[in-house]
């Protein structure tokens, strides 16, 4: 690669960078450039769950837009998409909040219902909640693989007229009188007028010297066990506010396990491989709500670096201090597969000035008021 010109280049081809170049490819020259392989850090280690509904209860424009579109790609190459009901439990001491949380959510549309811990226990035998009276059902919810959705969408990018270069590491961006202009990497010079930046945690450091952003690495797990029955007919997914995890059925009858989440200070260096910790947090949690755990198997476990934000809400914006032509997709929080068909229409919208579906005030980056990367980290549920 050396002096070649597109309308776009991309800088990440983990989903969000996928999503945004298949979004692009029918109207703009477009190339993404990869460090490694195509979906080869967060994206391929992530849980794929599609939770955007309790997610962006506040803002259900933005949920209705993701869930719309996983609907419709389902069955595109060999992408599939599982509906699949969310569970929120919820302790006695959270009862009167929860239930007027569903009343304001149903008055906005959301897809969302207060179901008694009898009426769950007779409609997914497989759990056992003497220590809930309930939890909020969110009903557009659903998962998938992350891997399979990530090539998907390369390779519809690709059938659109996209380039994807993978091993081409991007060392620096290129500027002149204030506007973009291209890139410089390991393989040589790539000129664009307009530059997306969406290589996750990683996109905080690259853009350092010219544009503070408020992303913190931070380190999160999954494991996955069968248990004495496999659990394919019976079991939503599901979360426990303060317990720091979530779950979801795998379509073999296995159960992912997935969270506890913590600020990584070093993620070049961190492990891979899921906490000793974690797998007894998980061992000693799940058989006091589910049963059939107490001799589960453990098949495998892993974990990976992701870009967290103060509020928990990704950046995705054309930032007025940044140069023109330059565009950021970063901090999704353990978000980025629901996120994708949002981050890639959002970024249409920026580049295009068009109208968009949904509100995206709440990706600027101006939100903040301080762009430190050294807040606290939060942790959060899938329905955070």
């Amino acid at each position: 690669m050396t002096d070649d010109s597109y309308d776009v280049i991309v800088i990440g081809g983990g989903i969000i960078g996928c999503a945004i170049a298949r979004d692009l490819a029918s109207d703009y020259d477009v190339a993404v450039l990869e460090r490694g392989q195509i979906a080869g850090e967060a994206s391929a280690l992530a849980a794929g769950e599609i939770t955007m509904a309790p997610s962006y209860s506040d803002i259900p424009a933005i949920s209705d837009h993701a869930i719309e579109f996983f609907r419709r790609y389902d069955g595109t190459g060999q992408f599939t998409f599982t509906e699949c009901p969310s569970l929120e439990l919820i302790s006695p001491v959270r009862e009167g909040e929860s239930r007027r949380r569903v009343e304001r959510l149903a008055a906005k549309g959301v897809n969302v219902s207060f179901v008694e811990s009898e009426r769950i226990e007779t409609t997914y035998p497989r759990f056992d909640l003497p220590d809930f009276v309930g939890a909020i059902k969110y009903d557009d919810t659903g998962f998938v693989d992350p891997y399979t959705f990530a090539m998907t969408l390369k390779e519809d990018a690709e059938s659109r007229g996209a380039t994807f270069e993978t091993g081409t590491m991007v060392t620096g961006l290129r500027t002149s009188g204030g506007r973009v202009q291209g890139v410089e990497t390991t393989s040589g010079t790539c000129s664009a007028p307009t530059v997306v930046v969406a290589a996750g945690w990683r996109s905080e450091r690259f853009l350092r010297d010219r544009l503070q952003l408020p992303i913190r690495p931070y380190r999160t797990q999954c494991v996955v066990l069968t248990p004495e029955n496999d659990l394919r007919t019976d079991v939503p997914m599901g979360w426990i506010p303060g317990e720091h995890i979530y779950f979801r059925p795998e379509r073999n009858g296995d159960l992912l396990v997935g969270g506890w989440s913590f600020a990584e200070d070093a993620p070049e260096h961190a492990s891979t491989s899921d906490d000793e910790a974690f797998r007894n947090h998980v061992a000693t949690l799940l058989p006091k709500f589910m049963h059939g755990f107490e001799r589960a198997r453990f098949v495998n476990g892993w974990a990976g670096i992701d870009g967290a934000t103060p509020d928990t809400r990704p950046i995705i914006d054309a930032p007025n201090d940044g140069p023109a032509g330059l565009l950021v997709a970063t901090g999704f929080h353990g978000r980025g597969v629901m996120s994708a068909p949002v981050a890639a229409t959002t970024v249409r919208t920026l580049m295009t000035g068009g109208e968009c579906p949904f509100p995206t005030g709440t990706f600027d980056l101006d939100r903040f008021e301080s762009r430190s990367p050294d807040f606290e980290f939060r942790s959060i549920s899938a329905g955070d």
